[in-house]
């Protein structure tokens, strides 16, 4: 059991942030949460095993669970990389989201749609408005955006919340069907990108965030086959953004917080 910065929590007998808990078999995350005292609209995001979990998952014997708060302001003690402090919506996301292994089908399409959305603009610009692209794309669910016809691709270019490009508004639709297609041959979405890793993250150690790669022999074979497929707005720089979005790369630099968190 980590921490994260919820250390006061940490039962008497933890070393450090972390702690072993014993739990009957079949506990949940919550029950964990309920255990510890802590309350659960602190709990903004959590990994269980070092992936992106949630309170209703249940628990096996020796899994590692990790809590973490929403964002924890601008203390002098919190090293963040430097593209997060701008705004408390950005750090917050680089907090608990960015750089998190993401499995989960739905989750990936989401960020595959938001990063062909940022493509020519800053990504504080898509995070602002990442809501009103959840209630506008039916919850990113690829099934009913691939059923979107002329005319409800017009209707979505008028709503003043949305990034309103003809293109990117038609690459969503079409990068849900080869969506679906993918999903359907392979069985998971998720699986079929995480190839490109070769299943787990890799982990890189750069001091400087002027280190950073824009694209890398990976994202250069994810954006050729996503092509492939038929996908849009999907070049290597878009899909090392993804990767990296999705924690199929770990770029918080060394010396950030989230860097050894997610290790």
């Amino acid at each position: 059991m980590c921490f994260g910065q919820m250390r006061e929590f940490l039962p008497p007998d933890a070393e450090g942030n972390r702690a072993t808990l014993e739990l009957d078999d079949t506990a949940r995350v919550l029950d964990l949460v309920h255990l510890l005292g802590a309350p659960e609209r602190l709990i903004y995001a959590l990994l269980v095993n070092g992936e992106r979990g949630r309170l209703e998952d249940p628990l096996a014997d020796g899994d590692v669970v990790t809590l973490m708060p929403p964002y924890s302001g601008g203390s002098d003690d919190v090293v963040r990389c430097d593209w997060a402090l701008p705004s408390e919506l950005m750090s917050e996301y680089h907090d608990t989201e960015w750089g998190v292994p993401l499995r989960d089908d739905r989750g990936q399409f989401e960020f595959l749609v938001l990063e062909g959305v940022q493509a020519g603009l800053s990504w504080s610009t898509v995070l602002n408005k990442r809501a009103n692209y959840r209630d506008a794309l039916d919850g990113f669910d690829p099934e009913k955006i691939a059923r979107y016809d002329e005319t409800k691709v017009e209707m979505l270019l008028t709503n003043k919340g949305l990034i309103r490009n003809r293109a990117k508004m038609n690459a969503a639709v079409s990068n849900a069907r080869a969506f679906l297609e993918v999903r359907d041959s392979i069985g998971s979405f998720s699986d079929y990108i995480w190839q490109f890793v070769d299943g787990k993250p890799v982990v890189n150690g750069h001091t400087s965030m002027e280190d950073l790669p824009a694209e890398t022999e990976e994202s250069r074979a994810m954006s050729k086959d996503l092509k492939r497929r038929g996908f849009k707005f999907v070049g290597p720089t878009i899909c090392y953004a993804h990767m990296q979005a999705t924690g199929m790369v770990n770029d918080h630099i060394v010396s950030c917080w989230r860097y050894r968190d997610l290790l």
